[in-house]
C-alpha cells in the first residue's frame, strides 16, 4: 500500500472517530426520535383506518340502529384515544415509554383485527338479517334452510360487539372467526335461496 493511501486511510479513520466521539448526545437522541416517528406513523395508519371504517358504517344502510350507535361510539372513542396517544408519544423522553405506548396502541385498540371486522361483519350480518326478513314472506323459498340461516346469524353481532381488545391477538381472532364463518355461510345459503 502506498504511503499516500495509508495516510488517507488513517486520516479518514481519525476523522470518523472524532465525529462519532464529538456527537454522543446527538446519536443518543436519534433512536428515540426514530422510535417516536415509527410509532406515530403506526398510530396514523390506525386513525386512517378508523376514518375508513366510519365511512363504511355510514354507507351500510341496513345496520340496525343499536349496532350503528355502538359502532359509532367505538370508532369515536378509539379515534379520541389514539389521538391522545399520538400526543403522548410526541412528549415521551425514553425509549421504554415509547415502547409502552406502542404496546398500548396495539393491545388497547386492536383496530385491524377487531374494530374493522366489527364494522364489516356487523354490516354483512345485519344485511343478511334484512334479506331473511324479505325472503320469509315468500312461499317459493325453502323455509327450513331460511330458518337454519336465521339461527346461525341471530345474536352473532351482539357476540362480536362484546369482544374486547387485549394483548392476546390469537384469542381475539379465534373469537371473531366463527362469527365470520357464520356470516359467510349465511351469505352463500341466502344466494342459493333467492
Amino acid at each position: 500500500m502506498s504511503r499516500t493511501l495509508r495516510t488517507a486511510v488513517v486520516t479518514t479513520a481519525a476523522f470518523a472517530v472524532a465525529i462519532v466521539a464529538g456527537a454522543p448526545a446527538q446519536a443518543a437522541e436519534r433512536p428515540l426520535d426514530k422510535a417516536k416517528t415509527v410509532v406515530t406513523a403506526r398510530i396514523d395508519k390506525r386513525l386512517a383506518a378508523l376514518k375508513r371504517f366510519d365511512t363504511t358504517l355510514g354507507k351500510a344502510e341496513r345496520v340496525q340502529s343499536a349496532h350503528r350507535a355502538t359502532l359509532a361510539k367505538l370508532i369515536d372513542d378509539q379515534t379520541a384515544g389514539l389521538t391522545a396517544l399520538r400526543t403522548k408519544v410526541a412528549g415521551e423522553t425514553t425509549a421504554a415509554a415509547v415502547k409502552a405506548d406502542a404496546q398500548s396502541m396495539v393491545n388497547d385498540f386492536r383496530v385491524f383485527i377487531l374494530t374493522g371486522p366489527k364494522v364489516r361483519l356487523t354490516a354483512a350480518i345485519d344485511t343478511e338479517l334484512a334479506v331473511i326478513d324479505k325472503l320469509d314472506d315468500r312461499s317459493d323459498v325453502d323455509q327450513a334452510k331460511l330458518k337454519s340461516v336465521t339461527t346461525s346469524v341471530n345474536g352473532q353481532v351482539d357476540k362480536l360487539l362484546a369482544i374486547q381488545p387485549g394483548p392476546d391477538g390469537d384469542a381475539i381472532r379465534a373469537q371473531v372467526q366463527p362469527i365470520r364463518e357464520a356470516a359467510r355461510s349465511a351469505r352463500t345459503t341466502l344466494r342459493s335461496l333467492k
